[in-house]
């Protein structure tokens, strides 16, 4: 759903006792937008042109904190990260023709899931790759669950690919999460599960084929440190949100520039 901004006001604060900065604004409580416009609803502010065809982008992210007296209006909070500085940059494109966009049943996120892999396989397959989507779920009596998304395979060498998106909190930041279980004591991924990252960039760029690619090893064992940070209890586990910066010696935006590195 996309409910439109009724004010916007710039002015960049804290609440008290709160550690992130924020800007702050309304929306109308309407007939349409009253099933989703409660307190502690969070949403992503999207430039208005994306309604009319142009690529989708986040701008800034919304939360609701209040309720008006009389039921007709939403008060919110405008927010992005840690830092005052990328509020700064964030409010100063955002503006009050701009909507807060509402998965208002959590199906986009399965959605877009869907759409990253399905883009990646096909980007993969045209770039000479065989491409296997792993099952989803495994019945016991067949075997173990595959803890990782593709097995890809060039020139007979096959390697495993765990499809990731972005830190939806901070996009400057990968998601590199699991669920927890017998062999997962943390929500991290562990390094040994998959021989690469594939980290979709959507949330920051908006175009579904946007990838950034890394090797499945820890900084310390990599050469020169190219590889990523270790979870601090679990060493055999990859920090859940590393850095995903392209141009680094870390993140590749193509499979074939990582896949013969060591």
């Amino acid at each position: 759903m996309h409910v439109p901004i009724a004010t916007l006001d710039k002015t960049i604060h804290k609440l008290p006792g709160q550690q992130h900065w924020r800007a702050t604004f309304t929306a109308a409580i309407t007939s349409e937008s009253q099933s989703v416009l409660s307190v502690g609803r969070t949403g992503k502010f999207i430039a208005a042109g994306h309604l009319n065809g142009a690529a989708w982008k986040e701008v800034a992210k919304g939360r609701i904190l209040s309720i008006s007296s009389d039921g007709k209006t939403a008060i919110g909070e405008v927010y992005v990260g840690s830092k005052r500085s990328d509020l700064e940059l964030a409010v100063q494109e955002l503006c009050e023709a701009d909507f807060l966009e509402i998965d208002q049943f959590g199906a986009s996120a399965k959605i877009l899931s869907a759409l990253a892999e399905s883009s990646l396989a096909t980007s993969l397959e045209e770039a000479g790759y065989a491409v296997r989507r792993m099952p989803e779920d495994t019945a016991k009596h067949i075997g173990n669950y595959a803890n990782y998304d593709f097995e890809v395979t060039r020139d007979g060498v096959t390697k495993k690919v765990e499809v990731k998106s972005l830190w939806g909190t901070d996009t400057r930041y990968a998601r590199l999460i699991h669920s927890t279980g017998r062999d997962y004591p943390t929500s991290s991924c562990k390094f040994a599960t998959q021989d690469f990252f594939a980290v979709s960039l959507f949330l920051r760029t908006g175009d579904i084929s946007d990838f950034a690619f890394a090797r499945s090893r820890p900084d310390d064992e990599s050469p020169n440190h190219l590889g990523l940070p270790r979870a601090r209890k679990f060493p055999d586990h990859v920090n859940q949100n590393p850095l995903c910066t392209l141009g680094t010696g870390v993140w590749f935006s193509s499979l074939d520039d990582v896949w013969d590195l060591p």
